[in-house]
């Protein structure tokens, strides 16, 4: 059986998903693009993956039940892969958040016109890293639709871009 684990927020920033597995005392080390953490499954250590411009989580798929039966016992609270993953994005979001209002503290507080328009330089590749993610995502799911024979219209709602997909069967 298959599991389809899904966040809102993509990984993106290294030291706030650090930051998140700190605050929710998960035990990791650091191996070039993989931050392998304590969790343990049928495969090995669970681990979060430098891929395609964000981290993701890698995990067998049976991790996502309650009754776990490989799972790390020096895990202090035993969560499925959906909870803590649920877990590891509350925490991201708000230091991403800090992060973020942090860059906009300092901004405020420069004195300096040149340190004004470096921070807020650092603001902008921040949004633009994201906004171009993003960007990049939708494109990859346009491509595949088109590819399977789907007509694709897109909608922005609020804030948000809505791809409605559609396939005519003659």
């Amino acid at each position: 059986m298959s599991a389809v684990v899904k966040t809102v927020t993509p990984f993106i920033d290294k030291e706030c998903l650090l930051k998140a597995l700190d605050k929710l005392e998960v035990k990791y080390t650091i191996k070039q693009n993989e931050i392998v953490t304590e969790r343990v499954d049928y495969y090995n250590n669970q681990s979060f993956i430098f891929y395609n411009g964000r981290y993701q989580f890698q995990h067998d798929s049976s991790a996502n039940r309650q009754n776990y039966p490989w799972r790390n016992l020096n895990v202090k609270e035993w969560k499925t892969v959906s909870d803590f993953l649920q877990a590891v994005e509350t925490e991201y979001n708000k230091f991403y958040a800090e992060k973020l209002a942090e860059v906009e503290r300092k901004y405020q507080q420069a004195l300096e016109k040149a340190e004004k328009q470096r921070l807020e330089a650092e603001a902008k590749r921040l949004e633009a890293e994201r906004k171009a993610f993003v960007e990049k995502q939708k494109k990859a799911i346009i491509e595949k639709a088109k590819a399977k024979g789907y007509s694709i219209k897109e909608k922005k709602v609020g804030n948000k871009i809505k791809l409605v997909l559609v396939r005519h069967t003659y």
